[in-house]
C-alpha cells in the first residue's frame, strides 16, 4: 500500500517539485513503471473506467475499511463513496470501543437507508456526529460523552419517533441550503400546501402541552 500511495505521489507531482512530502525509499523511475504496469492491469480489468489516482484514492482504501461497510457494499446497499463516509467512523475517532464503533455506523446506515438520503447528507451527518463528539470530548469532564454513546446501545432503526426526527433533519439541511432564487412560483404554492397539515398538527400538539401546562399550575 506504501507502494502505490508513492506511485500516486509520483504522478500527482512533477520531477521538479521536490519540496511535497517526505523522500520516496524507492526510485521515481521505478515508481514510473509501476504506474505504467497498473495502468495496464486497470484498462484491461475494467475497460480503462478506472485511473490509477481513483484506484489508489479511493478503491485501495477499502483494504482498511471496518468489515461491516465493506460488506454493505458488497450488498450494493451503498456506494463506494457513502462506505468512505461510515468508515470514518472509527473507534479511534470516537473514543469508544470497537463494538460501539460498530453500533453507531450500523444506526447511520440503517436511517441513512430508510431516508433514502443523498451520499452528501450523509457526509454531513458523519461530520455533524464527529465534530459534536470532539466538542463534548474537549468540553466535557464529567463522562457526558460516554453516558450519550452509551445511550446509542438502546438505539432501534425502526423506531419511528427516529426516524420522524431524521426526517427533520433532512428538511433543515434541505431548506439551509435553498435561496429564493431557486424556488419556481409553482414550487412555493406546492410548498405551501405541503406544509398546511403539518403546521395544523403542529398547533395541535402546541395546544395539548399548553392544556397539560396549564393543569399543572392549578
Amino acid at each position: 500500500m506504501r507502494l502505490l500511495r508513492a506511485v500516486r505521489h509520483v504522478q500527482r507531482y512533477p520531477a521538479t517539485d521536490t519540496k511535497r512530502g517526505r523522500p520516496s525509499k524507492w526510485r521515481r523511475e521505478d515508481l514510473l513503471k509501476v504506474a505504467a504496469r497498473l495502468t495496464d492491469i486497470l484498462d484491461r480489468e475494467t475497460s480503462s473506467h478506472l485511473s490509477v489516482a481513483s484506484f489508489v484514492d479511493h478503491y485501495l482504501r477499502l483494504l482498511e475499511f471496518p468489515a461491516d461497510i465493506v460488506q454493505a457494499l458488497a450488498k450494493e446497499g451503498i456506494n463506494l463513496f457513502e462506505a468512505e463516509q461510515l468508515a470514518r467512523i472509527t473507534a479511534e475517532r470516537l473514543g469508544v470501543t470497537t463494538s460501539q464503533a460498530k453500533r453507531t455506523r450500523a444506526e447511520l446506515l440503517s436511517s441513512h437507508l430508510q431516508t433514502k438520503a443523498s451520499g452528501e447528507r450523509l457526509r454531513q451527518r458523519v461530520n455533524e456526529l464527529l465534530r459534536a463528539l470532539t466538542t463534548q470530548a474537549r468540553e466535557s469532564t464529567n463522562g457526558e460523552v460516554a453516558a450519550e454513546l452509551e445511550a446509542l446501545e438502546d438505539f432501534d432503526p425502526y423506531d419511528s419517533t427516529h426516524l420522524f426526527w431524521e426526517q427533520l433533519k433532512q428538511l433543515g439541511f434541505a431548506f439551509r441550503e435553498i435561496r429564493r432564487a431557486d424556488v419556481t412560483d409553482e414550487e412555493i404554492e406546492e410548498l405551501l400546501k405541503a406544509s398546511e397539515p403539518i403546521l395544523a398538527m403542529l398547533n395541535r400538539i402546541q395546544r395539548r402541552k399548553d392544556g397539560a401546562a396549564q393543569k399543572l399550575k392549578i
